[in-house]
């Protein structure tokens, strides 16, 4: 034979919550971090498009045979990554 199963208690257990908890809401200093995490990313946005930007251009240059090679292309592009690891280190923070 089985043993029976234990009833749950009718009365309903009330655990406190720890003040660091995950589940607290701290309302008055998230809204200035979400502000500046918003603007770090829009700005590694805006530098990861001026990097594909500058490839693209590259690859346009080297796909066709005519066209000259632009000597401030490697220039734009290694100013185009620095800008971009600039904004994504940002948001490491």
């Amino acid at each position: 034979m089985r043993p029976g199963r234990r009833r749950a208690p009718s009365s309903p257990r009330l655990r406190a919550v720890p003040a660091r908890s995950r589940v607290t809401v701290r309302r008055g200093s998230s809204a200035p971090r979400l502000a500046t995490l918003a603007a770090a990313l829009r700005q590694s946005r805006d530098a990861l498009g001026r990097v594909e930007g500058e490839l693209d251009a590259l690859l346009a240059a080297l796909r066709d045979p005519t066209a000259a090679t632009d000597a401030a292309a490697a220039d734009r592009l290694r100013f185009a990554l620095r800008a971009a690891g600039l904004a994504l280190s940002g948001l490491k923070t």
